[in-house]
């Protein structure tokens, strides 16, 4: 059940909406999930929490090379 809707009519703002909303719910849905990482993480240990820390930032940097590339 394919639907085509077409972009160029219609109201801007609806369209900018409908098409945002996944994004929102997913990046909303990876902040709980890392949130949720960190608060357990902090129960073993601070040094866990800052390696997972670091590896996060260099995860995130590799990830921005990829989508710019």
């Amino acid at each position: 059940m394919s639907r085509e809707v077409n972009l160029l009519t219609g109201d801007i703002k609806g369209s900018l909406v409908k098409m945002s909303l996944p994004l929102m719910g997913i990046s909303f849905i990876q902040m709980t999930y890392n949130m949720v990482d960190t608060i357990w993480l902090g129960r073993l240990s601070t040094e866990a929490v800052a390696a997972v820390g670091i590896c996060s930032f260099f995860i995130w940097f590799a990830n921005a090379v990829v989508l710019i590339s």
